[in-house]
């Protein structure tokens, strides 16, 4: 950015808001009994769950305070919840240091682990039938 300018900390600002906005949001509907959600389209076609089934019903433990429950129907989505305040705080920090983000081309490592886990994710899904 220009000389003197401070990078604002958009990666954090996101996941403050959009995790606040999603915990309300599961909150509200679960107390007014709404959160009957459709099916997934993949698995009602296919029989077979797609990458995020189960992330849903493993928000809403969450959201209750269940995290056995939760690592149950989604470990990665658990994981990623739980790694998020860090990620924020991580930002924050490179944006007051003044930190460009890194180059996310040059982080193979990354994507591995993350299409790893997915990937163990759904293997685990399709054979506990979630």
């Amino acid at each position: 950015g220009p000389a003197g300018m401070k990078r604002v900390p958009w990666l954090a600002l996101s996941v403050l808001l959009v995790g606040t906005l999603a915990w309300a949001a599961v909150a509200v509907l679960e107390s007014a009994g709404h959160l009957a959600l459709p099916p997934c389209p993949l698995k009602r076609l296919t029989g077979l769950p797609c990458l995020s089934c189960g992330m849903t019903r493993c928000l809403t433990a969450l959201a209750r305070g269940e995290l056995h429950r939760a690592w149950h129907w989604h470990p990665v989505g658990l994981v990623s919840v739980l790694l998020l305040p860090g990620l924020g705080l991580w930002d924050i920090v490179r944006a007051l240091r003044g930190s460009e983000y890194p180059n996310l081309a040059e982080c193979d490592w990354a994507r591995w682990v993350v299409a790893g886990a997915l990937a163990g994710t759904w293997c685990l899904q399709v054979a506990r039938g979630i």
